[in-house]
């Protein structure tokens, strides 16, 4: 019985189905929704304060100004309650705080 591996028949058999690309995002989104109650917490946080800071400082007299910034927060806020995917939660943060910060500085 032969037991040694030879190297063609290592790389023969081994065809990958999924890239190191993105089996590496897919590990960072496992990571990220496995750690879920630990960066919910910061996200909301982070979220209503930099929210609340721009519409005392930015959007003061504009209803405009006004709702670019709560509409993104409490959608991001819903999707926290709704305890959607980790991945659309991270999103909608991102673009809350986003236009939170154009509203700040503008």
């Amino acid at each position: 019985m032969d037991t040694t591996v030879k190297t063609y028949q290592k790389t023969a058999l081994y065809t990958p189905a999924v890239s190191v690309k993105s089996f590496k995002t897919f590990a960072f989104w496992e990571a990220v929704e496995s750690s879920r109650f630990g960066i919910i917490p910061l996200l909301v946080v982070f979220t209503t304060a930099l929210g609340g800071l721009s519409i005392a400082f930015g959007a003061d007299s504009d209803i405009i100004k006004l709702s670019l910034v709560t509409f993104p927060s409490v959608i991001a806020l819903s999707m926290v309650l709704a305890v959607a995917p980790m991945r659309l939660i991270i999103w909608t943060s991102s673009i809350a705080v986003l236009l939170d910060l154009v509203v700040f500085f503008l």
